[in-house]
């Protein structure tokens, strides 16, 4: 066996890296148009069932939180494509119990808050006991099928760096979750504030099943009233089309079609000198530890999601900018509840708020406001205090300026 000089080894890996960077591809940005993933034909098939309305007789839930795909995840503007944020959040519930562990509300933490007919809402039946209540905004859908295509091992790498540029003090936690439609398989995950998907069939089902109550192969079980089974009258699985459900795929293809949120850089030298030196300061504070301005997909072929899905041309070898490392972060102001099958570490975790198309209303513009955008600022500047860290000698002595502008 030939053993190479170390430097030769280094260079030979630097090259390799290199050699990915030039091979890819600004991922397709807009609002107004698909990535390439689909023909116009099934493209507009797959919209078609995102934004349908749902009804009783189709299995809509007799307690669910919206009737449609579109109706959470709107348009960030006349005559774009749906799938971005909006202002409807999901409550999840709980209580705490004596040694301040956290108790599932009955039937599950997510609490939804509309009803057929005259069936009680879940949310007006909740009592007074399950005092513990989170609210999550409505996360853009921009750009997933690029967050999709990111290998698993990307992800490893990423926290891996984290902990190690920080010298632990960052330490961002990677889920390993199931692929419904592979059973038996995992993934890091990456969709949803607790990353609690890898997959965009997986999510897709869940939320199906979630926010509408529609049940389909991945997800067969109909909302509960706090525990309590309610038959809403149409026989399970409701989505029995294909493999995994006709909706249910077209949600994922549609999704997967989106473009990533655009960035809109001024002609106006001036304007773009402010930005370049609004990025440094970004940076210097150590925003961009967390919020990665870049990622790039797998190769074209690649198999991810249990190998159940073969990366395309459309997304393989893009570079994206999420301004997000798709990881659970202790950040002292995260939720109280602890979701279902997130592991203890996990508590009081919440994933990175990937802040691409903030701009333009498609993200989680509405996220960090008040006293969330206050603490936020006292955290880059002064560090933070809580349970799980040894608290920063200079977050008192924070400087009141940094309040100012909040």
């Amino acid at each position: 066996m030939v053993r190479l000089p170390k430097i030769f080894a280094v260079q030979i890996c630097v090259l390799g890296v290199l050699t990915v960077n030039l091979w890819s591809q600004e991922a397709p940005q807009g609002f107004d148009s698909q990535n390439g993933l689909l023909s116009q034909q099934q493209f507009l098939e797959a919209r078609e069932a995102f934004e349908e309305i749902e009804t009783p007789a189709k299995g809509l839930g007799i307690h669910f939180n919206e009737a449609s795909c579109a109706a959470c995840h709107r348009a960030p503007g006349p005559k774009l494509l749906p799938g971005g944020s909006g202002p409807i959040t999901e409550i999840r519930a709980g209580f705490l119990g004596f040694n301040n562990e956290f108790f599932p509300a009955p039937g599950g933490t997510l609490i939804t808050t509309r009803a057929v007919g005259g069936a009680t809402p879940e949310i007006k039946a909740l009592s007074d006991k399950q005092n513990v209540r989170d609210r999550f905004i409505t996360l853009s859908l921009f750009g997933a099928g690029f967050v999709e295509a990111v290998a698993d091992e990307d992800l490893r790498r990423i926290q891996h760096k984290e902990m190690s540029d920080s010298n632990g003090r960052i330490k961002g936690v990677l889920r390993e979750v199931p692929i419904l439609e592979a059973p038996g398989y995992t993934g890091v995950g990456r969709f949803g504030w607790a990353t609690q998907h890898t997959s965009l069939l997986s999510f897709s089902a869940d939320a199906y099943r979630n926010e509408m109550g529609i049940t389909s192969p991945l997800a067969p079980n109909d909302n509960t009233l706090l525990g309590d089974p309610v038959d809403d009258g149409v026989a399970d699985p409701e989505d029995k089309g294909k493999e995994f459900g006709t909706d249910v795929e077209l949600f994922a293809k549609f999704v997967r079609a989106l473009p990533a949120p655009p960035r809109i850089l001024p002609s106006d030298k001036k304007e773009r000198k402010e930005i370049e030196e609004g990025f440094d300061v970004f940076k210097s504070i150590g925003c961009a530890a967390c919020h990665l301005a870049e990622l790039v997909t797998a190769n074209e072929g690649a198999l991810l999601n249990g190998r159940t899905f073969r990366v395309p041309k459309a997304l393989a070898n893009k570079k994206f900018h999420p301004y997000g490392d798709f990881l659970l972060h202790d950040i002292g102001t995260g939720p109280t509840i602890l979701r279902e099958g997130m592991p203890l570490e996990s508590r009081g975790t919440i994933r990175t708020a990937a802040l691409w198309g903030l701009g333009r209303g498609s993200s989680t513009a509405n996220l960090f406001c008040t006293t969330e955008r206050l603490a936020h600022r006292r955290r880059q500047f002064c560090g933070t205090r809580t349970p799980h860290r040894r608290r920063p000698t200079n977050f008192d002595a924070c400087p009141s300026a940094i309040e100012d502008g909040c």
